[in-house]
């Protein structure tokens, strides 16, 4: 009942790369095989996930040290300076006429090419 495919329809494990027996949908020549390959990408999955919550945390961290400083506005150089990373936000709204409004979690911004202003708290 079970054979190996043709070669017109070889498939190999996508882990280990063996050859497939068995039924024609099958992806993996063993369970730890797939176990493995499943896990590699939970692993690549959280790590992705925790650098960009780090880098989000860094940003916010940033902001709400300049806010309590009273300070609405600060040049990019030094936003850079202080480990900034203007790509990672929550949320980023286009308005009208005006600059891009930025989000990180409950801090609201503008930011251009040369500085952040407009720095506020919902």
């Amino acid at each position: 009942m079970y054979k190996l495919l043709n070669d017109e329809e070889d498939r190999h494990c996508l882990e280990c790369g063996e050859p497939l027996y068995g039924r024609p949908d099958k992806k993996f020549c063993s369970s730890s095989c797939k176990s493995k390959y499943h896990g590699e990408l939970r692993r690549w999955h959280n790590r992705l996930y925790s650098t960009t919550l780090d880098n989000l945390n860094r940003n916010y961290g940033i902001l709400e040290h300049l806010y309590r400083l009273n300070n609405t506005g600060c040049p990019t150089s030094e936003l850079l300076a202080m480990g900034f990373r203007p790509d990672f936000v929550t949320h980023r709204v286009e308005k009208k006429g005006k600059h891009l409004e930025y989000r990180c979690f409950d801090f609201v911004y503008n930011m251009s090419d040369s500085k952040l202003f407009n720095l506020r708290r919902l």
